[in-house]
């Protein structure tokens, strides 16, 4: 019974920011299907030949590219911050899985669910680029009043009023090169967190700094590599070094406590320095 709460718990999460993240979509596709039906007929339909069409496509096509700084670079920092919270989503729920249902591990599953709650902090950055209107309908989905989204070149600004009466604001900056972003949430004025990812050759790296209302901090670090992956964890006295992308999967490894799955593999250190290793068998609710 514990295990399957705390599975759905986390599935709970990622359902919520999933289904942000589609209702986001929906905005974006009919906002720009509604700015092509306020045009009138003869600006839709432009009296040009057939070769002059070909021509601008070409140049369309090229001035993507030339844009694009790197390959495959996603389209916005939406798009990439989605990306990054599907792949991490993903590997979160596995080892949950994994922990929840091996004999002995059971409560370790708990460690897992700071990192998935700060999906929720982080959910105005799956409106960066799309604007205002998908601000709005991210965070009125949460019950957020008195939204302003603002952005300005890879700068993004997203200030609401929480329902528990707090003031939040997260700001970010995106770096299209790298596929990187980094977030500074506040409360009422006061930092509460800082999150950052960066895509590497192998999938993504990412870590979280979080302030507590008591002053403690603590660091979650990632690394994921499709369904395989590690998660760390540690209590810490200072913010972590900014990441460079050079990281190796078992960066996360650093930290006193970790979690890796390789397979059906996990391993592990818990929070009382026990090792762990066992063999994954996925259970019948995930």
């Amino acid at each position: 019974m514990y295990s399957l709460k705390k599975i759905r718990v986390f599935k709970l999460i990622s359902l919520l920011t999933a289904m942000v993240l589609f209702v986001l979509l929906l905005v974006s596709c009919s906002g720009n299907a509604a700015s092509g039906k306020d045009k009138p007929d003869e600006e839709e339909r432009p009296d040009v030949t057939a070769p002059q069409d070909e021509e601008e496509d070409t140049d369309t096509e090229q001035q993507q590219d030339e844009g694009s700084d790197i390959p495959g670079a996603p389209a916005s920092a939406s798009e990439s911050y989605t990306a990054y919270i599907q792949a991490k989503g993903d590997l979160i729920t596995k080892l949950t899985d994994a922990l929840a249902n091996n004999p002995g591990t059971e409560f370790t599953s708990m460690s897992l669910l700071g990192v998935s709650m700060v999906d929720l902090a982080m959910l105005p950055a799956s409106s960066f680029g799309l604007g205002e209107a998908a601000a709005i309908t991210a965070l009125g989905f949460l019950g957020a009043e008195d939204i302003e989204y603002s952005e300005s070149g890879n700068q993004y600004s997203v200030k609401y009023r929480g329902q528990d009466g707090l003031n939040y604001e997260l700001h970010g900056e995106y770096d299209k090169a790298a596929d990187a972003l980094k977030c500074t949430s506040f409360a009422d004025g006061k930092e509460s967190l800082t999150s950052e990812y960066r895509k590497t050759s192998f999938g993504y790296v990412s870590q979280i700094y979080v302030i507590d209302d008591d002053g403690s901090t603590y660091v979650y670090q990632l690394a994921v590599s499709g369904p395989d992956g590690v998660v760390g964890m540690s209590q810490v006295s200072e913010p972590p070094k900014a990441l460079t992308g050079n990281e190796s999967i078992d960066f996360p490894k650093q930290c006193k406590e970790w979690y890796a799955i390789e397979g059906d593999a996990v391993t592990g250190v818990t929070s009382d320095g026990e090792e762990i290793s066992f063999t994954y068998t996925p259970s019948e609710d995930e």
